[in-house]
């Protein structure tokens, strides 16, 4: 978000901004959208009965999903609408400079920490959901379950705030292009992802989110392609933002307002992904969920690094909708102009009746995906974290029920909120992402990291970092900016984190010996434990340089080309 927008965001200018657009839909058009819809729905309804076998085969795929599945579907939840937007607005007002910006978020580091060793620490877990893997980590007392329910709640809010923004967005951005109200588009995309995502469980996310990622990356490859034929010098140098337009970051340059020092700024931002990664969370549960899901602790490494290759679509796919903008001769010198540019290129003379079907298919895919593995991720922390511990005696069959109608309640309760916030709601979720994930990033990484600590300071951490949060939402005070925001908000959360945790009685030996035996993580453990693991936890460190480089370097090239 640009500062002094304040919780106005992108998206509400955008909605405010673009006309009307749904009398360029041509039938064959609608035919290509409404062909997309049912195949979902009917492919649900095919893989329901995979799903009905327990809650493993409903939340977890019963760990048989093959890796290239996996990681497809990671790409595709990684990629919405509302996020392409801004990035497209980024990259139309800032040139190359964009990408280093979208280091807060959108270029996901998270998945370099999954690639080096995390996802191998999360499929040793043997675990469904990272609120279970509290009573590994702090065991069955008071202070285990005291963490799984915390984290358990923290992913719930969560989700439903993911839930209300993304039927929000995409409500809004289809109702430009179809001839239905934002209220009818976004009831009719949470009714068909409830029904595909709830009848058939994560066997139904994952390989609707492979059919997903193909329209997405043909979708990525048409703009870009469309995009390089028309680059020309004069094309180039009309670009307001072209002496922005380099590979490395402009550190000195006051066009970069309001994200001075840029530098600085950077470094928040690389910080906070890399942290992200670190706590094993990646700021959402369907990214931990695909790695506990994985076969094999090869085939996380796999899924990561395919994660990463497909995600690579995402930039050339900005920097084409940036330039096709500059062909068509769109106004980009406002902050108000470039978040017009993603719905204006769509409806222009480059994409003809049929294509633009296509690509609107690829935008409502793009909503789908990140929406159903939100959605699945969450109904399992309320089964499996909230449910099943009060009713242990159920049978498999009951807990999977039990999965449709949390499924239910939490789409229920998150296009209620959408329908009644309206224009809030996308201040609603960038206070979210930027104030309430530095609450709990510090201690979801303390507990791989340091041995001491327990599942009340793991509590007290969340607890402070909400209430830092809240304070920072409410008071708003003066002379803060976003990343003096997260830095003090991280800070709080990390002092409760101490306090909760020296206060209070460590993890009784025998069960933090068992966990580091599972697990096997690096930090600050007994040196005896550490001794025969030394030579992995120097490679996994030497593994995360390479990869956060790499997966970088494979993120931006394309867009140098």
């Amino acid at each position: 978000m640009v500062a002094g927008q304040g919780n106005r965001g992108y998206l509400g200018a955008w909605c405010r901004l673009t006309p009307l657009v749904g009398s360029r839909m041509e039938s064959v058009d609608l035919a290509v959208v409404a062909a997309y819809l049912v195949i979902l729905v009917v492919a649900g309804a095919w893989l329901a009965r995979r799903a009905g076998q327990g809650t493993d085969a409903y939340f977890l795929g019963g760990r048989k999903l093959p890796w290239w599945a996996l990681g497809s579907s990671g790409m595709s939840s990684n990629l919405d609408v509302a996020g392409t937007m801004t990035i497209v607005a980024l990259v139309t007002l800032y040139g190359r400079q964009g990408f280093w910006i979208e280091m807060r978020g959108g270029v996901v580091l998270p998945i370099a920490v999954f690639l080096a060793f995390m996802g191998r620490w999360h499929r040793r877990s043997e675990v469904m959901t990272t609120a279970e893997w509290m009573l590994l980590r702090f065991g069955q007392g008071r202070g285990g379950r005291l963490a799984r329910v915390t984290a358990a709640l923290t992913y719930v809010v969560l989700t439903v705030a993911m839930i209300v923004f993304f039927l929000s967005a995409g409500g809004r951005f289809m109702a430009d292009f179809l001839p239905y109200s934002e209220t009818q588009c976004a009831v009719g995309i949470a009714l068909v992802a409830f029904l595909y995502t709830a009848a058939s469980g994560l066997h139904g996310v994952i390989w609707t989110d492979v059919v997903q990622t193909v329209l997405i990356g043909g979708a990525a490859m048409y703009v870009a392609v469309t995009a390089a034929g028309l680059v020309t010098p004069e094309l180039l140098a009309a670009w307001p933002a072209h002496d922005l337009n380099t590979v490395w970051p402009r550190l000195g340059d006051d066009r970069l307002q309001p994200y001075l020092p840029f530098l600085a700024f950077l470094a928040v931002w690389m910080s906070k992904g890399i942290l992200e990664g670190l706590g094993g969370s990646g700021g959402s549960a369907y990214m931990a969920q695909r790695f506990y899901a994985a076969g094999t602790e090869r085939d996380c490494g796999r899924i990561a690094m395919l994660w990463t290759v497909l995600f690579a679509a995402r930039w050339p796919m900005v920097i084409g909708f940036a330039i096709l903008a500059m062909d068509i001769g769109l106004d980009v010198n406002s902050v108000e102009a470039a978040e017009g540019v993603l719905p204006a290129v769509l409806q222009s003379a480059h994409f003809p009746a049929g294509i633009r079907g296509l690509l609107l298919a690829a935008m409502l895919a793009a909503a789908m995906s990140t929406f159903d593995s939100t959605l699945n991720a969450g109904a399992s922390y309320v089964v499996r974290d909230l449910y099943q511990p009060l009713r242990q005696a159920v049978s498999e069959r009951h807990l999977v029920v039990v999965g449709y109608l949390a499924s239910a309640l939490l789409v229920s309760i998150g296009l209620g909120l959408s329908l009644t916030l309206g224009g809030s709601v996308l201040g609603v979720w960038i206070g979210i992402v930027m104030l309430l994930f530095p609450a709990f990033l510090v201690p979801f990484a303390l507990r791989w990291y340091w041995s001491r600590f327990n599942g009340h300071g793991f509590a007290a951490g969340i607890l402070g970092g909400f209430g830092a949060a809240l304070y920072f939402s409410l008071a708003d005070p003066a002379g803060w900016n976003e990343a003096t925001r997260f830095l003090g908000i991280a800070l709080l959360s990390g002092v409760a984190s101490v306090a909760g945790t020296v206060t209070t009685a460590p993890v009784p030996a025998k069960e933090l010996q068992a966990f580091y035996r599972q697990i096997r993580p690096g930090g600050a453990w007994p040196r005896e434990w550490r001794a025969a693991h030394r030579a992995e936890h120097r490679l996994d460190g030497r593994v995360l340089v390479q990869a956060v480089v790499w997966q970088i370097c494979t993120f931006l090239l394309p867009m140098a080309l």
